[in-house]
């Protein structure tokens, strides 16, 4: 059996009390909305409020439907605090000075060669002072034209002692005897005598006069050697305390 058709006034009748049904709840949706803003009840939140539901018509009743809620973006992040400046590594020490290479030390052209004793004043080292004395004995051999470790120049030889000691004391010997023999009855006798004596005596003064000029001329030598020596010494001296040191 069929169900009849409504009639069109009661069709009319149902439209209107549903429109008059939605239009209340618009308004009393309104209305509470309206009061929670004046009043300030609505809290802030970090995320959105959900927004209200709407309600939908489905046939004769309405049908409350709940919008899609949408996250709340993340505040943004605040710039971040200046970086610190990055610090520099360490710079590298700077290179030492590359060790001084000296040539090699000559023994022989040094203080020792000729009897002095030098002392460093600036903490010189033993190769420092090895070389600056090589270079004072080289610069002091120049400047004084002495070479002390070559042989002396040779001395002018000694005056010649005049020869005839012998003679010349056996004359007189023999004339000191002849007297003495006359005197004694022999006057012969006497002269060979004397003449003997007078001879020795003779050599005898040869000799010491041949001898005493030989030492002369040696003591001559030699201090002429260590006038050489000490014009060199007195030169190597003179650099040697020009670079620092003292020389005793």
């Amino acid at each position: 059996m069929r169900a009849r058709p409504l009639a069109p006034r009661a069709g009319h009748i149902v439209a209107a009390t549903c429109l008059f049904a939605l239009t209340s709840m618009s308004l009393t949706a309104c209305k509470g909305r309206s009061d929670q803003a004046s009043a300030g009840a609505v809290a802030l939140t970090d995320t959105a409020a959900a927004p209200a539901a709407t309600s939908v018509p489905a046939g004769d009743t309405a049908v409350s439907a709940a919008a899609p809620t949408t996250a709340k973006p993340s505040p943004a992040t605040p710039p971040s605090a200046a970086k610190p400046a990055t610090a520099e590594p360490p710079s590298a020490p700077p290179p030492k000075p590359a060790k001084k290479i000296y040539p090699p030390f000559d023994p022989k052209a040094s203080a020792a060669t000729i009897g002095v004793f030098v002392y460093p004043k600036k903490e010189q080292t033993t190769e420092q002072q090895h070389f600056d004395e090589n270079e004072c004995f080289a610069w002091a051999k120049t400047n004084t034209g002495i070479d002390p470790t070559a042989p002396a120049p040779a001395q002018p030889a000694a005056a010649p002692v005049a020869k005839g000691g012998t003679v010349k004391g056996a004359a007189k010997g023999a004339a000191a005897g002849a007297l003495i023999g006359a005197a004694a009855g022999d006057a012969g006798k006497g002269a060979a005598v004397g003449a003997a004596a007078g001879g020795v005596a003779g050599r005898r003064g040869q000799k010491t006069t041949e001898k005493s000029a030989a030492t002369d001329a040696q003591q001559q030598a030699a201090a002429a050697e260590a006038q050489r020596q000490k014009k060199f010494a007195d030169g190597f001296t003179v650099c040697m305390d020009g670079r620092g040191y003292s020389v005793k």
